[in-house]
């Protein structure tokens, strides 16, 4: 983590934003993560939150239109977003809310553009959080103490109103991750008391994924998941942490943030294909409270035979475990099956000198497998610094070590030309309609039989295709119990 240093960055657009907001009677102030994200050596950070002093929505509106479309968020919140042609500002007169029902919704909220900065600031959630930069006098703003927790590293709520809304209690899980943060004890004891059944799962979802995508180190964040009382609303997560360890092995949970954060360390660029990768490495371990720990290598066939049935047992388990835990925060059903679907063929990296060439370009077909090596070389990286997570609570971790079975599965993928792409059908329909064949039921029972063995090796070119196909139709045409 970088050393915290008052070091805030001129904008020129933002200069000319804030300089017509000032002639229209208005004092904007930039709060929030941008100030945050500047005092952790972030100076690029594009998280743009202006809070706009002294003049009324209407006004703060007309004065917008002029720099881009402008867009109300919320007509309660008064929260108005202008797109500019280098960037996107949250622009927002200051706020008075206080609980009045259960949800997320259940807020009265007004507008108030003479409220002091302190004030306003008492209403947000983290200390970190709550600072201001006046970029025009270039006054930098901190009534509750953020700057000093940032040193400390500590994440602490602001004020009485934290309670209000329980999805802080994920948001302290998220940000203590994201940014190697320990979490006050007076503020676990706030977050112990909130019900977290009234949130709705998309905004559960969205700290989920930050702590996921965006922690150096997402160990950090979740091993608070049990002090926050977050456990008892996820199962899954409820039963791993409450399992058991086999003989010298590190206790499941401990071993679960321990992959995470081999695994953060090797997320994909893409922030789809990273959220996938990172949910399978959690969802991996979840096979493991449901009693299918998977046990040290066997000495003899047989029970090498039995190992290899009880890790692809454990596998299964925990995809459906997998599953279970992600439909509780996202209804995203594509995301889902591919998550479950790495889990579930995990085990068979460890068998990649073994497979047959056909059945690993199935595999292929199923996974992708540079994501699938990646997730083998997480789970390697781990093992390779048992109990890791205990000591790396705030900082360090297991490297990304290089893993012998991924190694194995790369090289025999790209001699069979699969690593970066599953195999393409050699015979098309084109090719059947050329040939004099209708369209029916036999010409796709055909098309996937000649896809079935150009996977087994039988057909490797073009020609070999045609040729099998030739054959086929001058062939007796299957009746309809022949077809699969």
């Amino acid at each position: 983590m970088n050393a915290i240093a008052r070091t805030f960055p001129v904008i020129p657009e933002m200069v000319k934003l804030a300089r017509a907001i000032q002639a229209a009677g208005g004092r904007p102030l930039l709060v929030g993560g941008w100030v945050r994200d500047c005092l952790l050596g972030h100076p690029h950070s594009k998280d743009f939150d202006v809070e706009v002093f002294g003049i009324d929505p209407r006004t703060l509106h007309k004065v917008l239109q002029r720099f881009g479309p402008v867009h109300e968020v919320g007509r309660h919140f008064g929260v108005l977003k202008v797109a500019t042609a280098s960037a996107e500002y949250d622009v927002s007169v200051p706020r008075r809310e206080s609980k009045t029902g259960k949800g997320h919704k259940g807020f009265w909220v007004a507008t108030d553009p003479h409220m002091t900065f302190a004030d306003a600031a008492a209403r947000r959630d983290f200390t970190l959080n709550s600072m201001g930069y006046a970029l025009l006098d270039e006054e930098f703003l901190d009534p509750f103490g953020g700057e000093q927790d940032l040193r400390l590293r500590v994440l602490r709520h602001v004020g009485t109103s934290f309670g209000e809304d329980p999805l802080r209690v994920l948001r302290a899980m998220q940000f203590a991750g994201r940014f190697g943060l320990s979490i006050a004890e007076e503020t676990l004891a706030i977050c112990r008391t909130q019900d977290l059944h009234e949130l709705p799962r998309e905004r559960m979802w969205e700290e989920f994924r930050k702590l996921l995508l965006r922690s150096p180190k997402p160990s950090v964040g979740l091993a608070y998941a049990p002090e926050l009382g977050v456990l008892p609303y996820f199962p899954e997560l409820e039963a791993l942490y409450r399992a058991a360890s086999g003989a010298g092995q590190p206790a499941p949970w401990q071993r679960m943030l321990a992959v995470l954060d081999a695994a953060a360390a090797l997320r994909p660029a893409h922030d789809e294909d990273a959220l996938v990768f990172m949910l399978a490495a959690l969802g991996h371990s979840l096979g493991r409270s449901a009693g299918h720990a998977k046990e040290g290598p066997a000495k003899d066939k047989d029970g090498a035979r039995s190992a290899a049935a009880l890790a692809q047992a454990a596998a299964h388990a925990a995809a459906a475990a997998t599953e279970r835990l992600l439909l509780r925060l996202t209804n995203e059903q594509a995301l889902v099956e591919r998550v479950c679907a790495l889990v579930r063929e995990l085990p068979l990296v460890d068998a990649a000198g073994d497979l047959r060439d056909g059945d690993l370009r199935r595999l292929s077909l199923r996974v992708p497998l540079p994501t699938l090596a990646g997730l083998a070389t997480a789970l390697h990286g781990a093992r390779m610094a048992p109990g890791a997570p205990a000591g790396m609570a705030r900082g360090g971790g297991p490297p990304a070590a290089s893993c012998p079975a991924a190694a194995t599965l790369r090289a025999r993928a790209e001699a069979l030309g699969v690593w970066t792409q599953p195999p393409e059908p050699l015979l098309k329909g084109r090719h059947l309609l050329e040939a004099g064949m209708r369209p029916g039921p036999r010409m796709g029972h055909l098309l996937r039989l000649a896809f079935e063995r150009q996977l087994d090796g039988d057909l490797r070119t073009l020609d070999d295709a045609v040729g099998w196909m030739r054959r086929e139709l001058n062939a007796p045409a299957a009746t309809a119990e022949d077809a699969p």
